[in-house]
């Protein structure tokens, strides 16, 4: 016996007087849903039911900037480049540079010692574990500019 994906869709999230929040399977932050037919994301569904189908090349974005909420009134259709100017406008976009980027393996001591280390970019990317094509960014300054 197949379940209504409707219902299903109902019994995964929680309603509240502002985000309904997705308490289904979670993928990078957002709402993952069955539908019977694909998996898709929640917050998608829950547009296609609330206003029908979603045109090519349209992302589903969040007013309220919660990715896991479903609330169909929380959410608007936009492109990549709206989306992107929606995250700036409202001061998501990180600007995280140099050691305070969490990805960072560096450190500005370490970038200076970089550029005055002697030898070849391989010897010296091998004793900062980084790549020797990292260390030739880094010593023509297109990374870590002075």
């Amino acid at each position: 016996m197949k379940t209504d994906p409707d219902a299903r869709f109902d019994a995964k999230f929680r309603r509240a007087a502002g985000c309904w929040i997705w308490t289904g399977a979670i993928a990078r932050g957002y709402g993952k849903f069955w539908s019977g037919t694909r998996l898709v994301m929640a917050h998608r569904f829950a547009w296609e039911r609330a206003h029908g189908p979603i045109s090519p090349g349209l992302c589903v974005c969040h007013t309220c900037d919660v990715p896991n909420c479903v609330r169909p009134d929380h959410l608007f259709l936009g492109t990549n480049a709206d989306n992107a100017a929606d995250k700036v406008a409202k001061g998501r976009q990180s600007h995280a540079r140099g050691e305070l980027c969490g990805m960072a393996k560096l450190t500005r001591g370490d970038v200076a010692r970089i550029r005055r280390a002697k030898g070849t970019h391989v010897s010296v990317a091998a004793s900062f574990n980084v790549t020797a094509y990292h260390v030739g960014r880094i010593r023509r300054g297109v990374r870590w500019p002075s």
